[in-house]
């Protein structure tokens, strides 16, 4: 099943069944490391639209929506180019 996101600013971003979805949370743990503080994310999901609705829940929206809800960044390559913030997504519906 495919997913359309609209964010923001407009921009629509479609997410195809094969795509492979990674979903970041930001890492705060390591603000506290001195003068060097370093920023990370940690990848809280990986795997395809498919896999998150046979491994979470039967309804793909409400599936989707809550990887999203709980993620800070989504990238849907291995060696991403662009990170989209989650907290911009205004809409998402089934293609």
């Amino acid at each position: 099943m495919s997913f359309k996101l609209i964010f923001a600013n407009n921009q629509p971003l479609v997410v195809q069944a094969t795509d492979t979805i990674h979903a970041w949370k930001n890492d705060t743990s390591y603000l506290n490391v001195g003068e060097d503080q370093a920023f990370y994310l940690e990848e809280i999901f990986k795997g395809t639209s498919e896999s998150i609705i046979t491994e979470t829940h039967t309804n793909p929206l409400a599936s989707l929506a809550g990887l999203l809800a709980d993620a800070d960044w989504l990238t849907l390559d291995d060696q991403p180019t662009t990170y989209y913030q989650t907290s911009n997504i205004v809409s998402l519906t089934t293609e």
